[in-house]
């Protein structure tokens, strides 16, 4: 654990001076919250949420051996680690890790990030011993009462709790059996306590619930917080931990400037189901688009080897991908329209072969992707990519490159192999379209006629 502060909690007291200082749109008058016993914040962040606390909670403080040994215990329950290991080499395939990378490792350090942890076999929240040394040194601060900074702490703790006591919500995350899924969930799991957390500084919900929507824009400063307090860990890790907090507060406020709390109950009923609805909330409350689930049968049977991998890497994944080798402007750009995507990882002996589908909303957003995943692929890796004797929408390497890669479009699919040469590549290639199964995942939102009404659409 690290020793230099809390991060998160110097977050939100950043939070709460940009709006103590006018920095917000809104300039609203706010003061500090006044320290609050556990017993009281815990019947404010159940009052805030509108949901009971269903059985008691205690609070109490533990080494930071202690802590950490309840945090690699949780870890390990909750991955594989020989899944882990899988994942490492596939995404530094892929380009989005890199080489040997310790994904268990950096994972660990990431939850120990958040510094407090939930023991739910013994109902009780752990902090570790000793005094916070928040040390904010922006924004004028240079010191802040360790009572609030425990407090914002406990208020994200608390919130999480309520999440699986009602919705059982780390269980539906398990459930979620794709990156891009489960990810999706917990942008909503940490959107909550955003919310929950400026209402608490805020005061009344129903004279400042438009002031607590626009206190979420505060967020923007939240990812390079992350990368100069955690420089060391994988820029993967970074951009999906803000962009749970970032895009996941965001996604939030639409149900709540809607109908408060109760839209926010309505969202962990019916939870989007993508990254995609998150970063483009119209997608989801005004016209619903869903991702296609893809199975690519023929790959699935020309590639021989031991499967170790099947994924779904959604737009976010794949936004981040692009930003490796792209613009923002230009990787942003050719993630737009995705529709969904399936990512197979085959060990044929000594080599790791990949296969991937993504499909897109139509063929010109098809063809951006195409054409910036190229580039991004030729800067990579530093081979460029030709038309191969089958036509100008198949690209391969040449025979004598040192990495085998073929980029295929074919309407509004494109498929990517990594791995297998030509020209048995191409064949392959060829043979994926004859037995593509498509189906389309759906699910209703109570939210969704009433957003058409009162919002307008726009990324």
């Amino acid at each position: 654990m690290r020793g230099d502060g809390w991060p998160l909690a110097r977050f939100w007291l950043t939070v709460f001076l940009l709006l103590l200082s006018g920095c917000s749109e809104t300039d609203p008058n706010v003061l500090p919250p006044s320290p609050l016993s556990f017993e009281e914040l815990k019947q404010r962040v159940s009052r805030i949420r509108g949901l009971p606390f269903e059985h008691e909670i205690s609070l109490e403080t533990r080494s930071t051996e202690t802590i950490q040994a309840v945090l690699e215990k949780s870890l390990g329950e909750e991955y594989r680690k020989e899944n882990l290991q899988q994942q490492e080499r596939v995404y530094a395939r892929l380009g989005l890790l890199p080489e040997a990378t310790d994904l268990a490792k950096a994972l660990l350090e990431l939850r120990l990030f958040h510094q407090s942890v939930y023991d739910s076999r013994g109902k009780t929240i752990l902090l570790p011993k000793g005094p916070l040394k928040t040390g904010l040194i922006f924004l004028g601060a240079s010191s802040v009462p360790e009572d609030i900074t425990k407090q914002f702490l406990l208020i994200h703790a608390l919130s999480y709790i309520l999440q699986e006591q009602h919705f059982r919500w780390e269980e539906k995350i398990r459930n979620r059996n794709t990156e891009d899924s489960g990810l999706t969930l917990r942008a909503l799991k940490k959107g909550d306590a955003v919310l929950v957390a400026l209402e608490h500084l805020m005061g009344d919900p129903k004279e400042n619930r438009q002031k607590i929507v626009n206190g979420v824009k505060t967020l923007s400063r939240l990812p390079a917080q992350i990368d100069r307090e955690l420089p060391h860990l994988p820029e993967l890790l970074r951009q999906k931990e803000a962009f749970q907090f970032v895009q996941g507060s965001e996604f939030i406020s639409w149900a709540y400037s809607l109908k408060g709390w109760e839209g926010v109950n309505a969202l962990f009923r019916h939870p989007p189901l993508s990254t995609e609805q998150i970063l483009h909330p119209e997608k989801y409350y005004l016209k619903r688009d869903d991702p296609v689930r893809i199975t690519p049968w023929a790959l699935i049977q020309r590639l021989s080897g031991k499967k170790i991998m099947e994924e779904t890497l959604g737009e976010f994944l794949i936004l981040t991908l692009l930003s490796r080798s792209l613009s923002k402007e230009e990787a942003m750009q050719a993630a737009a329209g995705w529709a969904g995507d399936s990512l197979l990882a085959f060990q044929q002996g000594e080599e790791l072969v990949l296969g991937w589908v993504t499909a897109w909303d139509d063929r010109e957003e098809a063809r951006e992707f195409y054409r910036g995943f190229r580039t991004a692929l030729e800067r990579r890796h530093g081979v460029p990519l030709g038309p191969s004797q089958t036509g100008a929408d198949t690209l391969t390497t040449s025979p004598s490159s040192r990495r085998s890669l073929l980029l295929q479009i074919r309407d509004n699919f494109v498929f990517f192999l990594d791995g297998i040469p030509a020209p048995r590549s191409v064949e392959i290639a060829d043979g994926l379209w004859n037995d593509l199964e498509i189906g389309v995942e759906s699910e209703s939102f109570e939210l969704a006629k009433r957003s058409r009404q009162t919002r307008s659409a726009g990324k």
